[in-house]
């Protein structure tokens, strides 16, 4: 599972990985923000960041994305020193968003336009 904050100036963030495991998923959502005229960053990103982000409204949204879950907002993270709440209106979510048109193309709803799907015939 992948972890993505969004910035109120358009910007997505996700921390770097070191995992042997492709994250197709991410590289999917990534490639459809991009195509959506958002920035990317994948860099290291602190809870702090995060925190104090959130707190400030520079960071407007949080969500997890991967196979299983293709994307999920996170709403808040609680511990018991801190807790982090996202403000962002459910209906103007970009992971919402961004989770449709990825669906839109799995299921043939909508335009392929980066050669991800392949035709499998029985």
């Amino acid at each position: 599972m992948n972890i993505v904050l969004v910035t109120r100036d358009q910007k997505l963030i996700t921390p770097d990985s070191d995992s042997i495991l492709e994250g197709i998923t991410l590289d999917s959502v990534l490639q459809l923000a991009v195509d959506r005229g958002y920035a990317v960053e994948q860099r290291r990103v602190s809870i702090d960041e995060w925190r104090d982000g959130a707190a400030s409204g520079e960071i407007v949204e949080a969500f997890a994305c991967g196979t299983a879950a293709v994307i999920t907002p996170i709403g808040e993270i609680k511990s018991p020193d801190f807790g982090i709440w996202m403000t962002e209106p459910a209906g103007e979510r970009v992971s919402m968003q961004l989770r449709a048109e990825l669906l839109d193309i799995q299921y043939g709803r909508a335009a392929d336009r980066h050669g991800w799907l392949t035709r499998l015939d029985a």
